[in-house]
């Protein structure tokens, strides 16, 4: 054996390729044939880490209410440098109280009083004059001025001073859940 026959690298056989290339588009054709049934045959027995999310209706307390739509008012201003007017406050912040485990339309109910619930047209909560519209570093006080609060007008994007037409909890610029009127 002379050394240029010994210094050749070994050949890798075409028909392995060609053999691996046919598996492997067997194997994936079988895969995307059941892979849905394998995942509902999964979701059906429990193993849940594979399967979606059930989604589910919403319901909660007022107090559950406020910090939705504390935490909605405070993806607006991230996102627009401030807090939305007051005369459109509901509209603004509807789609940021939305989230993956809800039914669609269900983060809606978030703005909806508890007590009113079945009233149609009614939502019981407003927002305070005194932050429409500005950032959240030119409200004074901002650990007990409130945001929003319960109020007794009950139309959508109500708006007001909560010392005249409060009438419950509220939640503050800070986020701190206030007591009575």
């Amino acid at each position: 054996m002379s050394q240029v026959e010994a210094a050749e690298p070994k050949r890798v056989r075409k028909g392995c390729w060609i053999v691996f290339g046919i598996l492997g588009t067997m194997f994936l054709a079988v895969a995307l044939f059941y892979g849905p049934a394998v995942c509902d045959f999964i979701g059906v027995y429990g193993l849940d880490a594979l399967s979606k999310p059930e989604k589910h209706a919403y319901s909660a307390t007022s107090e559950k209410n406020l910090k939705a739509i504390y935490q909605g008012m405070m993806l607006y201003h991230e996102s627009e440098g401030q807090f939305p007017d007051a005369s459109g406050w509901m509209d603004a912040i509807e789609n940021r109280l939305q989230s993956n485990d809800l039914a669609k339309g269900e983060g809606a109910k978030k703005l909806i009083r508890p007590d009113l619930g079945g009233n149609p047209g009614e939502f019981g909560y407003a927002m305070n004059d005194a932050a429409s519209a500005k950032y959240k570093d030119d409200v004074k006080d901002p650990s007990n001025t409130p945001l929003v609060f319960e109020s007794k007008a009950t139309s959508r994007n109500e708006h007001g001073d909560p010392e005249k037409s409060r009438s419950g909890l509220a939640i503050t610029v800070d986020g701190k859940i206030l007591k009575g009127p």
